[in-house]
Formats: structure tokens, C-alpha cells, sequence
């Protein structure tokens, strides 16, 4: 394959290596055969990388083994020389090559040599032959020792591809073939050749366009209401030219009989007979017949991918990096120039940028602490920041200039949280939420040149994502303001504080509006809502404060937000979230036109619009993908990854893709889940396997098809692995999300429960030896699966899980107090709930062995929560273990704590689900 025209025909990513054309051999089954390589460089190694995992490259001659050493620490492949060439290889190469020897059993290399000078070959055994020569000159007297050899095609890395007759150009460069006489001839037109005018063309016609139905409207032409035809066959059946109709013969007529013409074979022309038969027209196209639309069965089987599966380590996996997606996400600069992100590359999260154009990215900060949303300044000289000490998630509002040389802590409040940035129009201030003197999350408008700060609400609600409008005079935002404290609006206030006013957009319903955003010319605010029964996007006509018409942009059946405008103001952009998979789209705010920008499998987020309003960044994820930026635009086959997070020594094929399955829960409610099957390679001989339940937090998440690391870990070591979505996650629709308000640990735990059943029934895998793993409310909901459901499970991991309610809505920060008491219910009035569903309350019930993690000072979970039951497990003398990681909150954001936490937990599942 010749990986030029594969790049610029089918992908489009790069731009061509000057003068360059090099050859890759695909191969499935051994990895793929590189035939010399450009010289090294991120660009070409990412080619490379994108034609598919390669085990071995050929170095042609002495200057193209060069950078084979490179090539092969970067790969991992094996390199391929003859002895002449094999000094000039760092390390010397893998293979040392004789003048004629089988590389594979399809690819054999031959050595010519000439004026004291060699080079290699590789005949391959493809259709015909096909032989590649890299730098040799065809026509030099070393290439004569080829003669002898067949083969019909000649890749050269100097030449065009001689894609057949390659032989015979080789002779004639050898001149081993005698050149053709020249000879001239007129060419004459045949007198027959004008009747067959018609027919030709009737047949030279491009394919046609296909139209709407609104265009073809003519009931002939649209040959039913739902059916779209080609262009010029609805014109032709609306402006059909009308046919000559012969004269009757005349009685009185009198005429010379004229002679009846001789008989032919020759085909008349259109202008001759217009009854003559042309060549058929395509088809018009018409609407299939409505069936049943089915998604394919999951996978319950696992499969085996050979030679392609590692059994990789910990350390490998855990220690991969990936873009920030928690805090903030990514942002474009206001010139469409570059994107600024957060990336744990270095071990601890960092601010970076990148170039939209070019392979450099730029550190901006090395503080060796968690900062995280970064925002442009609207001059893109400065980025404000947020970062904290410790992962205590007391974040401090920090300016960095655009060249990461000068730093500034604009607000320093030790003790208070700021959080959802924004700049100004004019570049002059800052707005953000934070919960200063111990009140809720209020929001408050700091000057960068005076430093004053100005508080624009009160802080007795927490007030969320405020937004400037365009010209800077007024904030939108949303809170919870009502006695229904489920219910969520937008508000309007002015920038320099105020009176605040409620917009009207749920219409009196119960439900949420939030993620409010201005158009670009103030007139609309696009929000996401559910009053309809799932999160969808509206747009709200504004002015004067007063809301005159909500739109819903889309008819879907599945959640969708996150909306962002195009700067023209024409449409947004939004996620779409559809069993787990959550792709990027757009739709158009007059026609609700809606199409995909970005749908590759995973899990899209952050769009951000360059001032073009085509050129659109986003972060993208994928079980086999750690979160990275990427760009696409209108003409862009494909998105185009700007950062790289996995390395290039971990096989994506060896990482595990998951099937979306529904399994029967509680009340007889089909549960979504996610299912990861380990390969066969990975069994180690068990024919059914143990399992993990791999239980997520919130509890208003959701597992998508995104990078898990944990998940890997436990799947890539045989372990099969059920990511539940139980009743209370978000995802599928919003009587789903709110099916266990107020009911915590209860029918949520019996969904999961069941997974753990539904797994054994399937025989997916051992019911005796399935295991519970989960995060903070997953860690809640691991404990009280080991406590209330100990037949299910033997073994458990709980990371920053809650272990008591009562204690929680004491020492938890006042936001999480507040979401406690509107998902689950009142400390005071419900007590007894509070206790009933408590860990704590049940520790005595424990049976299988337990590993508690928890951060020192996580401030959502503090320390307090596990320490309670790890007491009652001492001294009940029930099987477990403690380790709390210094300078670390509600996860592990320091990337050796988190491959010491999963080390931890691999070990454990191994000793009690397979060793014990």
C-alpha cells in the first residue's frame, strides 16, 4: 500500500513528505512490513502509526538505516538490514540480511550491487509480483541484476508508482527493449459514428445529485411523499420535450412513390427515429420499506486476537495520562489558533496549549498541583486558571501569560472554593461562583487591574455557570430558588449586581433549566431542559428581561446538552447521548436542521467554535483512548487528534471494547450496562472467569464508553467486568435519573445486585467469584453490597466511599449538603432513613474481605467516613485493609498514588477471586 496516497486520498491528516513515498505491507495476523521509513519525525511517526501497528522494518540502503533505531524505540518493532548497512543502525539491527533471503513468507529481500555501492530489494508475492526498490535507480547498471526476477509492478521511493507493466519500463530503462518506430495516420470521422451521437450522450452524464422532496415537487417526480429522486429525473419528467407526431396520409395526396430506403443494421440516431431504444437511465431513488430497526446482539463471548494480546502491567496502564475532563474542559482561543487544556502528562494536572496547525504543545504551568479550566483571555495574551493544594478542591483563580513565563494567584482565599470562570467581553474582569464566608456559591465579579472584587448575588442559594451577554452589561445563570428544590431556572441579573429575575422557561412544569448561553447578538439564550422527560436543548427568544418563546431544537428520544453557539449565530453544536456512546452534533436554530460533526464511538465533549464557525475542538474518549483534544471542521473527512495520550508501546487491539447489554433489575426494570469481555489470551485457561462490578458514582453519572482505567486493568487480566447503570444514573432519561430519589441503597443496590446474578446465569462468569469495585457513591453502594447482599459478592474494593449519612450532611462541604437533601431526604425528618441505609449501620453483615482507599483530604468524603468502618471491621476482626494516600482528596489525582490504588486493588481481587 502506498502510504502517500493513502494519507492524502483517504485521510487527509498530514500534509505530503516532500519527495517522499514510502511503502507499508499490512499484515493483520504478524503486524504490518515498513519498507524503509521517512526520516523520523512526530509527523511521520504519527503516519505510520495511523496505517496500523507495524512488527518490522527494512532499511534499504545505509542512509535509510539511519533512523531505523529511532523507528524502533518508537514502535517497538524489529528492525531488518543487510550486513553492509547494519553499522549505520544504533544498537545494530534485528535481523541481518544475506544477498537473498525470505524476510516473510510472502516478501523476499535481494541485494544488487554495482560500482562498489548495494542496495536491497523486496520481491513481494502478491498478484503478479510486485517488487519495491526504495532509492534505486532503475536505470543504473545495478538494477540490471533485476532482469531475472518477475513482477509486474514497481514501487519506487524517487518514482510514481509503476502500478503495471512495471517489467517492461524496467526494460526499456535498461534499453533491453527497442524503441517504436513513430508513425502518423489522420483520423477520420465514420459516417456511422454521428448516429450513434445520441446514445453516447445519453451515457456520458454525472451522477446525479439527490434533492429534497420540497424540491422535486411534482407528485410524478416525488412518486410518493416520502421519496427522494435525482435532479435531472424530476426534470425530465416535469419538462419532457414533446414528441413528433406523424401526419396521417392524405387521401387526395398525390406524391411519387419514393423508393423504401435499403435495409441496414445500422442503428439510427435520436434526431432519426425518436422511438430509438437509448441506453437505461440509472433508477430514480425511492424510499426502502419500512422495517424494524434492530441493534446487532452484544458480544457474550470472548474472543481471541492471538499474537495481539500483552498482558499489560499496572504501571503501563495506570500510568497513562490524559486530558483533563472533570474541571472545566478545554477552550479555543478567540483567533481559532490554538486550544488550551489541562493534562496530567507530567504526573500532575498542568496547563498546555496547542497549535491547531503544527505537532509542538506548549506547558504553560509546572506548579506540581491540580490546575485545571483554563479559559483565554478575549486578547489571548493571559489564561485564567483554576488550581488547589493538596486535591482539597479549594481552588484559587490564577493568570498565566500566553508564553507560561509569569503567574499570578488573582483572588488567594485559602478555604474558599471558585469555580466556573468567565472573562468579560472586554477583557477587563472576571465572573466566577465561590462559596466565600462559609455561604453557598455566590457569584462575584473580580476587576484583574484593581483586584476588587464585587459580590453580585448573595449566596444563599448556590447560583451556578454564569455567562456575560454580549455586551457586558448583564449575567445569566442558573439556580435552585424555588421550595421545589428539584426544580432548577435561569436567571438574569446585571453585571454590577441587582435585582435578579427569574426567566420563565419551564412553563409553569416541574424540571430543570440549566447550562445557560447567550447568542452572539443577545437575543436568544440556548439552555439545556427536561421538562419533556429527558435533557434536551431549548432556545429562549429575550428581551427586556422577559422570555417571549421557548423552541426545543430536536425530536430525539435521548438525553442531549451541552450546547455551545456558532459565533455567526446560526446554529450550535451539542452532545447526543445514546447508549453510553455520546457523540457531537449540530443543529441549525431556524430550520432545526440536525447532522453529525462528530460521531466517532465513545465519549465526545467540551465544544468549543472557532471564529470561523466551522473549525470545532473538542475531547474525545474511548474504552481503548485516554481522554485527548481534538479538531474537525466542515471539510475534514475525519477528526484529528491534537494530543496523544496512549503510548505507542500499549496495542489499542489489547485494550477491550465493550457491549451495551440491558439486564433484568429490580420491579422487573431493564438495567443498561456496559460488559467487557477479556480475551481468551487473557483467561489463563479458566473456562469461566471471575467478575468484577465496576459500580460509578454520583449518584446522577453514568458509565459511557470512555477511557476507564480501572476497568482495563481488571478486564486485561482476565477478569470480566459489568459497569452497571442503575436506576438514578444519568443517560436515559429523566424517570430513570430521578427512579431512586429518596432512595438510596435501595432498588439501585438491587439493580447491581442482580447484574452480579445475571452474570452467573449467563455464564458469563463464576457466580461464586464475582467482585464489587466502585467510587465514592459507588463505594457507598460497595459497601452495602458486601453488607446487605453477601451471598452476591466475595470480595470488595471501596474507594472514598460514604459510610455514614448522618455524618456526611455534617462535615461535607454546603453544596454536596444541599444536593444530599434534595436527591435522598431531610437529616432531621429522615432520620431513620438516614440509618437504615447506612454501611455503617450494617458492618456486622460483612462477610467477604474488603479493601478501603481513601484521600487525606478529600473534601466531598472526608477522612472521618471511612475511618468509622474500618473501626467496626477491627473490632468484629472481619477480613480487610486501610491506606489513605497523603495529599490526595476525592480520587487520586497524583498518577503513583493512582498505580499504587489500582495495584492494590488488582492484588486484592486476585487473592480472593482467584487465589483463595
Amino acid at each position: 500500500m502506498d502510504i502517500h496516497q493513502l494519507r492524502s486520498w483517504i485521510f487527509e491528516l498530514y500534509e505530503p513528505l516532500e519527495n517522499e513515498r514510502q511503502y507499508i505491507v499490512y499484515d493483520e495476523e504478524r503486524g504490518n512490513l515498513l519498507i524503509d521509513a521517512p526520516p523520523f519525525s512526530e509527523r511521520a511517526l504519527r503516519l505510520v502509526r495511523g496505517a496500523g501497528p507495524a512488527s518490522l522494518l527494512v532499511a534499504t540502503n545505509a542512509a535509510r538505516a539511519a533512523d531505523a533505531g529511532k523507528y524502533r524505540e518508537a514502535l517497538g518493532l524489529q528492525v531488518a538490514a543487510h550486513a553492509d548497512d547494519a553499522d549505520g543502525i544504533a544498537g545494530g539491527p534485528d535481523l541481518v540480511l544475506s544477498d537473498d533471503e525470505l524476510v516473510r513468507p510472502d516478501a523476499r529481500a535481494v541485494r544488487v550491487h554495482a560500482n562498489g555501492e548495494g542496495a536491497t530489494v523486496l520481491l513481494l508475492r502478491k498478484a503478479g509480483g510486485v517488487l519495491v526498490c526504495g532509492d534505486l535507480d532503475l536505470a543504473s547498471d545495478a538494477a540490471r541484476a533485476l532482469l531475472p526476477l518477475s513482477f509486474s509492478v514497481v514501487l519506487s521511493a524517487r518514482w510514481s508508482p509503476m502500478w503495471n507493466a512495471g517489467k517492461d519500463n524496467l526494460l526499456a530503462l535498461q534499453e533491453e527493449l527497442p524503441k517504436p518506430r513513430k508513425q502518423f495516420g489522420i483520423l477520420l470521422q465514420a459516417p456511422w459514428d454521428r448516429a450513434y451521437k445520441g446514445r453516447l450522450e445519453d451515457k456520458l452524464v454525472p451522477h446525479d445529485p439527490i434533492v429534497p422532496r420540497e424540491v422535486t415537487a411534482p407528485r410524478e417526480a416525488a412518486m410518493g411523499p416520502e421519496t427522494l429522486v435525482v435532479a435531472s429525473e424530476a426534470r425530465e419528467l416535469v419538462e419532457r420535450p414533446r414528441r413528433p407526431i406523424p401526419a396521417a396520409p392524405s387521401a387526395m395526396a398525390t406524391a411519387p412513390v419514393q423508393q423504401s430506403p435499403k435495409a441496414t443494421n445500422r442503428p439510427k440516431s435520436f434526431a432519426e427515429d425518436w422511438a430509438a431504444r437509448g441506453s437505461p437511465r440509472p433508477p430514480t431513488t425511492i424510499a426502502n420499506p419500512e422495517t424494524d430497526i434492530q441493534p446487532p446482539p452484544p458480544v457474550v463471548a470472548p474472543r481471541s486476537i492471538g499474537d495481539r494480546y500483552r498482558r499489560l502491567s499496572v504501571e503501563e496502564l495506570a500510568g497513562v495520562p490524559y486530558v483533563d475532563y472533570v474541571w472545566g474542559g478545554i477552550d479555543l482561543s478567540p483567533d481559532g489558533s490554538e486550544v488550551a487544556f489541562s493534562w496530567n502528562r507530567s504526573g500532575t494536572f498542568e496547563i498546555y496549549s496547542v497549535p491547531l496547525d503544527g505537532e509542538r504543545i506548549f506547558q504553560l504551568t509546572d506548579a506540581k498541583e491540580r490546575s485545571v479550566w483554563p479559559r483565554w483571555s478575549p486578547d489571548a495574551r493571559q489564561l485564567a486558571f483554576l488550581r488547589d493544594r493538596g486535591g482539597d478542591e479549594q481552588f484559587d483563580i490564577w493568570l498565566v501569560d500566553r508564553d507560561g513565563e509569569h503567574e499570578r494567584n488573582l483572588t488567594n482565599e485559602p478555604g474558599v472554593m471558585h469555580r466556573d470562570i468567565a472573562w468579560s467581553p472586554d477583557g477587563t474582569k472576571l465572573v466566577y461562583t465561590a462559596n466565600s464566608g462559609g455561604k453557598a456559591f455566590g457569584i462575584q465579579v473580580i476587576d484583574l487591574a484593581t483586584g476588587e472584587k464585587r459580590a453580585i448575588t448573595d449566596g444563599s442559594r448556590d447560583d451556578m455557570q454564569p455567562r456575560w451577554s454580549p455586551d457586558g452589561t448583564l449575567l445569566v445563570f442558573w439556580s435552585r430558588r424555588e421550595t421545589t428544590r428539584t426544580n432548577a431556572d435561569l436567571y438574569v441579573v446585571a453585571s454590577t449586581g441587582g435585582e435578579t429575575t427569574r426567566l420563565e422557561t419551564r412553563d409553569g412544569k416541574d424540571g430543570e433549566s440549566t447550562d445557560p448561553q447567550w447568542s452572539p447578538d443577545g437575543t436568544r439564550i440556548s439552555f439545556t431542559t427536561d421538562t419533556r422527560g429527558r435533557h434536551e436543548i431549548a432556545l429562549a427568544s429575550y428581551a427586556e428581561r422577559e422570555v417571549r418563546r421557548v423552541e426545543h431544537m430536536t425530536d430525539s428520544i435521548h438525553d442531549e446538552y451541552g450546547a455551545v453557539w456558532r459565533p455567526d449565530g446560526r446554529a450550535l453544536a451539542y452532545l447526543h447521548n445514546e447508549d453510553a456512546a455520546v457523540s457531537l452534533r449540530r443543529v441549525f436554530a431556524v430550520s432545526h436542521a440536525d447532522h453529525a460533526v462528530s460521531d466517532i464511538p465513545g465519549m465526545h465533549l467540551s465544544p468549543d467554535i472557532g471564529p470561523n464557525s466551522d473549525t470545532t475542538a473538542f475531547m474525545f474518549s474511548s474504552p481503548s483512548r485516554p481522554w485527548d483534544v481534538f479538531v474537525t471542521g466542515e471539510r475534514a473527512i475525519e477528526a484529528r487528534a491534537l494530543t496523544r495520550s496512549l503510548p505507542a508501546a500499549i496495542d489499542p487491539a489489547t485494550l477491550v471494547e465493550p457491549s451495551h447489554v440491558r439486564y433484568p433489575g429490580a420491579d422487573g426494570e431493564d438495567v443498561p450496562a456496559l460488559l467487557f469481555l477479556p480475551y481468551a489470551e487473557a483467561l489463563r485457561g479458566e473456562k469461566i472467569p471471575p467478575a468484577i462490578i465496576n459500580i460509578h458514582g454520583g449518584p446522577t453519572a453514568q458509565h459511557h464508553r470512555e477511557w476507564n482505567v480501572a476497568t482495563q486493568v481488571f478486564v486485561n487480566a482476565g477478569f470480566v467486568l459489568l459497569e452497571p447503570n442503575p436506576r438514578g444514573s444519568t443517560g436515559y432519561g429523566k424517570k430513570w435519573r430521578e427512579a431512586n430519589r429518596g432512595d438510596w441503597g435501595g432498588n439501585d443496590l438491587e439493580d447491581t445486585a442482580r447484574g452480579a446474578a445475571w452474570l452467573g446465569d449467563q455464564k458469563l462468569a463464576d457466580p461464586a467469584r464475582i467482585g464489587v469495585y466502585g467510587g465514592s457513591y459507588g463505594g457507598y453502594l460497595t459497601l452495602m453490597s458486601l453488607s446487605l447482599r453477601p451471598d452476591r459478592f466475595a470480595a470488595g474494593v471501596s474507594v472514598v466511599g460514604v459510610v455514614s449519612w448522618k455524618t456526611m450532611a455534617e462535615t461535607t462541604r454546603g453544596d454536596l449538603r444541599d444536593y444530599l437533601i434534595r436527591e435522598f431526604g431531610d437529616p432531621a425528618k429522615d432520620a431513620e432513613l438516614y440509618r437504615e441505609r447506612s454501611p455503617l449501620t450494617h458492618a456486622s453483615k460483612i462477610r467477604a474481605p474488603l479493601l478501603i482507599l481513601q484521600g487525606e483530604n478529600d473534601p466531598r468524603v472526608p477522612r472521618s467516613e471511612a475511618e468509622q468502618v474500618v473501626k467496626a471491621l477491627r473490632d468484629s476482626g472481619k477480613p480487610h485493609e486501610y491506606h489513605v494516600y497523603p495529599g490526595e482528596g476525592h480520587g487520586f489525582r497524583v498518577t503513583e498514588n493512582r498505580i499504587d490504588a489500582l495495584r492494590r486493588a488488582l492484588d486484592w481481587f486476585d487473592r480472593y477471586l482467584r487465589r483463595a
